[in-house]
């Protein structure tokens, strides 16, 4: 097998995290097969000293969070303290807030906060990384605003998606190339067409290129790959996280 770890996002599973019960469950079941690592996501209120004696418990690495742009700004010591508690280096931004991707100016001045936070969390042995959606690949004034975070942003690292690089107009596979050195985690996120138009998919399920994917997270030094998927439509999410997690799981095996 690769030495890149294979995990899974909890956004997939945010409905069945939303107490400490749940959250409990979830963990259960993820190490029942063979997952022990996650990214922490869109879970409920739950106080960080139960979340951080729930990972030890069951003894999951916690490669990545998405935590709010907002606590970034105004409660970084404690969103710092919280990340120790959980032994995670990697604070992730889920997406830009509000619509300030919709002009070249907004985008200037959430790039020249992201460097202010970065360096702060540096000196404090973390890292801020960056999880795209679509709207990176608009362009502004001859560019795109991914391009610009790649080139404007250099300490920030990303959480590269590849469901929404292609929705994107993008080669997921070809794009991952241009991010080197700055990835540590990788969305594997599936899309299959029905009805002539785009869904969500249980990752190997779908029409990606996975296996295009795979081998350019290993040539740009990518340390995780986790499966997330958005909407489970007919599926319990514990389901679709099943399936997704085993074809991962072979994905890798084909790639060693």
């Amino acid at each position: 097998m690769s030495d890149i770890k294979l995990g899974v996002q909890l956004y997939t599973l945010r409905d069945q995290c939303k107490d400490a019960a749940g959250f409990e469950e979830t963990l259960k079941l993820l190490q029942s097969i063979g997952c022990d690592v996650i990214q922490i996501s869109a879970i409920g209120d739950i106080h960080p000293e139960i979340v951080a004696e729930l990972v030890d418990k069951y003894k999951m690495d916690v490669c990545v969070t998405h935590k709010p742009y907002d606590r970034m700004k105004n409660d970084l010591d404690a969103l710092i303290h919280e990340h120790d508690l959980i032994h995670c280096d990697n604070i992730g931004i889920g997406a830009m807030p509000g619509n300030i991707h919709e002009s070249f100016e907004g985008v200037t001045g959430f790039i020249a906060k992201c460097n202010e936070i970065a360096s702060l969390m540096k000196k404090q042995g973390k890292q801020l990384c960056y999880h795209n959606h679509a709207f990176e690949f608009e362009v502004y004034d001859g560019k795109r605003t991914f391009e610009r975070l790649i080139e404007e942003a250099p300490e920030l690292h990303f959480i590269p998606d590849t469901y929404w690089m292609q929705v994107g107009g993008v080669n997921p596979a070809e794009y991952l190339k241009k991010l080197k050195g700055r990835v540590e985690v990788c969305h594997f996120k599936d899309m299959r067409i029905v009805n002539n138009a785009q869904r969500f998919a249980e990752c190997g399920t779908g029409n990606i290129d996975f296996d295009a994917c795979y081998a350019s997270c290993k040539e740009i030094g990518v340390q995780y790959i986790v499966i997330e998927q958005d909407l489970c439509y007919d599926k319990h999410p514990y389901d679709s996280v099943k399936i997704g997690f085993e074809g991962l799981r072979r994905i890798a095996e084909a790639n060693k």
